[in-house]
């Protein structure tokens, strides 16, 4: 898979939403593959990805299968449980936030930009 360095910067609200948006368009199509980069990019660029944020915006039905799949192909990523307010308005649900834990070397562990590593099995 070609993978896109991009210069966006990690946003909050309007421009979070638009930053995953990019990111979806950025790795199109519905495989498994298109998925788990979807969900490393929006871990590397927006800090982190919540189970409501990678299925409204990513289009990743199954993000802890996905985040899985990433754990077992090398990539360190951290869940962290919150709570946080549904769509609807209703009272909060508990729901994962996955954040890729930074190695030593500074980068991110995962990192799908990372030219030593095929982190798709290719």
């Amino acid at each position: 898979m070609d993978y896109k360095r991009t210069g966006r910067d990690r946003g909050d609200g309007a421009t979070r939403k638009s930053l995953l948006q990019q990111i979806h368009a950025d790795f199109p199509g519905n495989s498994t593959e298109a998925q788990r980069a979807r969900l490393l990019a929006a871990m590397r660029e927006a800090g982190h990805i919540t189970t409501t944020e990678a299925r409204l915006f990513l289009e990743v039905m199954n993000p802890s299968q996905r985040v899985t799949e990433l754990r077992n192909q090398g990539a360190e990523i951290d869940t962290a449980w919150t709570l946080e307010p549904s769509e609807a308005g209703r009272d909060p649900h508990r729901q994962a936030r996955y954040v890729l834990t930074p190695n030593q070397g500074g980068a991110a562990a995962g990192d799908p930009f990372d030219d030593d590593v095929d982190w798709m099995g290719a």
